[in-house]
């Protein structure tokens, strides 16, 4: 393996060019065949851009016996020692990588293969020439109607209507308002029972909910939207069965209540319904402290900061996470995620100082907490598992947060460096990766690097269409509009359709919608 001088990359850059040289390889032939941009491998061996592990193994591959009967056929389509190229397979109209036909995508192709403008077709369907030009595009979607129009119009024999309603499907029904709470208990009124809880003990009903809730939460982990009807049953009756019951029996069925109406926040929040998610979040927030559950009114703070670093109030999200840090009695588990968001509004709110304070104490509270995790706490309430997300080791020991804020504070080149090192350390396919792996790209993005940006991209896009999270629309918005500089380049033309469609898509209400 190469030898790299910590803290010399020039000099590093210098033994890669040497490599390549003595292999008798053009820095255009080595880029052809490995799929990397001319001018990303000119910035590393100029020292100018970080080597990466993937770099060190591409230029190692160069040398050695087996290297020789290469060096001398060099110019060939298929050099035997140098990986094929890495670009994503160009998207199309038809299911392929991301497996998806979107609805405004076949009316363009539909329209275009039938000769007709975006002027003859609305006129056709009486719509103006914009609007369904950004049905084309994906920021508009229209009515079943329309759809049925457009199908008639195009001859398309009922397959718009059915992707119509396919991409309604994946965007998901509105989430419920806490508006439901207002509304007296009937048998029957609520949106359908949660089976389990015909049982008349209150203890035993808040077991069987949270069991339940278990198994929700592991389906709204592929997408929010399928959930909707269950959780809005069980908050209700669970909220209701604690206002009939006596005090001593409720406070479990509250506990509940409120696990429910956490939830519900979160999926209002990654659908796009930003003020029904920040509803729920202070109705969580009010019933942890009604309860005195020190954890949940920090984790609803948490929630809040999130909400607010969303909007781009950075200062109020640092306000709300260094609340939740400052609560007493906060467990180190909730601390370290309120040091999280500090380090993330701070570095919104450009307070490199700020930032760096916050994100020393999240290390050090990560350390405390994956040490506790080898010894379960005898005293820890079933009833009231921890708040939050579980350990995951892979993040929290790296420095991928560092590099997610550095892209914030406008780091590029050290983000892309933190990035490279330290993202093959995560394990496990977790939606939330995908928020990290986008960060990774606007870094690379940012830095000229777009071929490697859509390699990046492009990886974790089926993921993020399948999960449907709003919560992304930022990132893959900013991510677009760097792309769009280097929509000259073949591996961004294939990437921005669908790239561009899903980041409109992600936080889009249906029709009908708040």
């Amino acid at each position: 393996m190469l030898e790299i001088t910590p803290g010399n990359p020039r000099s590093a850059g210098g033994d890669l060019r040497t490599l390549r040289t003595a292999a008798g390889l053009s820095l255009r032939a080595l880029a052809a065949h490995s799929g990397y941009s001319t001018s990303y491998l000119s910035r590393v061996e100029n020292g100018r851009r970080a080597i990466t592990p993937e770099i060190v193994r591409l230029y190692t591959t160069l040398t050695g016996p087996a290297a020789a009967p290469a060096r001398q056929r060099h110019r060939s389509r298929q050099h035997p020692l140098i990986p094929a190229p890495r670009r994503p397979a160009p998207a199309t109209d038809t299911p392929g990588h991301l497996g998806i036909v979107w609805f405004g995508a076949e009316v363009r192709r539909l329209r275009m293969a039938d000769g007709k403008s975006l002027d003859a077709l609305g006129g056709e369907v009486y719509i103006s020439r914009a609007y369904l030009g950004k049905i084309e595009q994906g920021s508009a979607r229209g009515t079943y109607q329309l759809a049925l129009s457009l199908d008639g119009a195009l001859g398309a024999r009922g397959r718009l209507a059915q992707l119509f309603l396919a991409e309604h499907a994946r965007v998901g029904p509105v989430p419920a308002d806490v508006a439901i709470l207002d509304d007296p208990w009937r048998p029957g009124h609520l949106p359908g029972r949660l089976p389990g809880l015909e049982t008349a003990d209150p203890a035993e009903v808040a077991v069987v909910a949270l069991d339940r809730l278990d198994r929700i939460r592991a389906r709204s982990r592929h997408g929010p939207h399928a959930v909707f009807a269950e959780l809005t049953a069980g908050v209700t009756e669970l909220h209701n069965l604690a206002a009939t019951s006596a005090k001593e029996a409720a406070a479990p069925l509250r506990s509940a209540a409120l696990r429910y109406a956490e939830l519900l926040g979160w999926t209002a929040q990654e659908t796009g319904h930003d003020a029904i998610a920040l509803r729920w979040t202070r109705t969580a927030l009010d019933w942890a402290r009604a309860i005195g559950d020190t954890d949940a009114v920090g984790y609803a703070l948490i929630r809040q900061s999130q909400w607010a670093r969303r909007r781009g109030a950075a200062e109020q999200a640092i306000g709300h996470a260094r609340a939740a840090a400052a609560l007493p009695g906060i467990s180190p588990r909730i601390e370290q995620f309120a040091a999280q968001r500090e380090a993330q509004a701070c570095a919104l709110a450009g307070d490199e100082s700020g930032f760096r304070c916050a994100l020393d104490r999240f290390h050090d509270l990560a350390a405390r907490t994956h040490a506790a995790g080898a010894a379960p706490d005898p005293t820890a309430d079933p009833v009231r598992p921890q708040w939050g997300p579980l350990p995951d080791p892979g993040f929290e020991q790296s420095r991928i947060l560092e590099a997610t804020c550095l892209v914030d504070l406008g780091d590029f080149h050290a983000a892309a460096t933190l990035f490279a090192d330290h993202m093959s350390r995560l394990t496990g396919g977790r939606t939330g990766y995908a928020r990290l792996a986008v960060r990774e790209a606007t870094a690379y993005a940012h830095l000229g690097e777009a071929d490697l940006a859509c390699e990046v991209t492009a990886r974790w896009l089926p993921v993020v269409a399948r999960a449907g999270s709003a919560s992304l629309r930022g990132d893959l918005n900013r991510l677009t509009r760097i792309l769009n500089r280097h929509r000259t380049r073949p591996a961004v033309r294939d990437l921005l359709p669908d790239l561009s469609v899903l980041a409109r898509a992600a936080g889009t209400a249906p029709v009908g919608g708040h």
